[in-house]
């Protein structure tokens, strides 16, 4: 495509400032202003335009069409006794000219955070936008850019140099909307996401919502680290999860922090020690590692510690029986104790190793090695036949769980 030409027809139809003429061959030349472009392809035509028209071709439709939207044409028809009028832009009607002004307000909008990148979005009235679609759509055009693109980028530039602050198309720690009506600036906190492990010492803490048996909340307990940055609000986030009443020990479990609108996206990241839970191993992360997290949750091998109470005395032999649970595929419907999942459900986890060994001839020590997302009480005392193969089952006792220990997650 001749981008000359192809502005010869648009600018018949509609007169485009240089900006917006530009903006419509974007992907045809990079490092070039929009600006630059639109005025390099109006000088071009011009040129072409007199040549023609010194040469006895017939092209004076055009020239005035150009006139309106370039000074030297305009100057070139008055010194041959034709005077042209400038027209508006009929897609931005000149709001281009000066988005810059925007910045300023972008700028005082940000400085009380202390953030590490950002993004500018734009609200743009509806007329605009439709009389650009309207002009792209009319003369195909392919190579273009949005006005709202290049609005974001004209103001985002100021606003970088101004803070001295990158801007992060993907995930910026901060977005400033300028709605282009008003000048008004609005502000989004992207949350500020850390990753790290927990362990947890207590029986007596819920790592999720509160529960029967618990005196607090992981997420509760966390509220110090919150405060570091200014949050509004944390959520936390574990790869699985343990009961209230299960300990989280060894080398602690993988864990998301999540920060709502935070009022700084730089600070302390060094561990917690609060009521039985222990945080460590803090660095800044990304959604990405959310995914990630939960994702690996259900593959990951974990080590269980256990004691449990048997109906009848065990023995040595009795205990050589659990090494056929090595290797075996658990089969488990949604235990009676949860009752928020549907009961019918089925879940397969795999065991890998049991080891046990006889703290006295009715107590038991279990150390139970297993894919994620095992229900490994259900899985010692087999839940009433909705947990099979189960260890009580194979050693043909009922079993009491006792107590129960996360000693490692990989």
């Amino acid at each position: 495509m001749d981008p000359v030409e192809k502005a010869r027809e648009i600018l018949r139809a509609y007169p485009l400032c240089d900006f917006c003429l530009g903006r419509l061959f974007a992907s045809m030349g990079y490092g070039i202003e929009n600006a630059e472009r639109g005025y390099a392809i109006k000088t071009l035509l011009h040129m072409r335009l007199v040549y023609d028209y010194r040469n006895g071709v017939d092209v004076s439709e055009d020239l005035k069409a150009l006139a309106r939207v370039h000074a030297p044409t305009r100057r070139f028809l008055a010194a041959n006794g034709i005077k042209v009028e400038e027209a508006p832009c009929y897609v931005c009607r000149g709001l281009l000219k000066d988005v810059e002004k925007y910045a300023e307000g972008v700028v005082k909008a940000l400085q009380p955070i202390d953030f590490n990148t950002f993004q500018v979005g734009s609200v743009i009235p509806k007329d605009v936008l439709e009389r650009e679609r309207e002009v792209m759509a009319k003369f195909g055009i392919q190579t273009g850019e949005s006005i709202k693109h290049e609005i974001n980028r004209r103001i985002g530039r100021l606003v970088g140099e101004a803070l001295k602050k990158p801007v992060n198309k993907e995930r910026p720690d901060v977005v400033a909307t300028v709605n282009l009506a008003d000048g008004s600036v609005k502000v989004s906190r992207n949350p500020l996401l850390l990753i790290g492990r927990y362990l947890k010492l207590s029986r007596v803490v819920s790592q999720g919502r509160l529960v029967p048996g618990a005196a607090r909340v992981v997420e509760e307990l966390l509220d110090p680290i919150r405060a570091r940055f200014g949050g509004r609000s944390l959520v936390f986030h574990a790869a699985g999860r343990e009961d209230v009443d299960v300990r989280m020990l060894g080398n602690g479990r993988p864990m998301v922090i999540e920060i709502k609108e935070p009022d700084k996206y730089k600070g302390d990241l060094s561990g917690l020690a609060v009521d039985g839970v222990i945080v460590s191993r803090l660095s800044y992360g990304t959604r990405n590692d959310v995914r990630e997290l939960k994702a690996k949750a259900k593959t990951s091998i974990k080590l269980y510690r256990a004691l449990a109470l048997s109906d009848r005395p065990l023995s040595g032999d009795d205990l050589a029986k659990l090494k056929a649970l090595e290797g075996a595929v658990v089969v488990q419907r949604t235990p009676r104790r949860i009752k928020r999942l549907n009961p019918r459900a089925k879940r397969r986890r795999m065991v890998y190793n049991v080891e046990a060994r006889l703290v006295s001839e009715r107590v038991l020590e279990l150390f139970i090695r297993c894919q994620g997302g095992l229900y490994v009480k259900e899985f010692i005392n087999g839940d009433g036949g909705r947990t099979q193969p189960s260890i009580a089952e194979t050693l043909g006792t009922s079993l009491e769980v006792v107590e129960l220990d996360v000693l490692d997650v990989e």
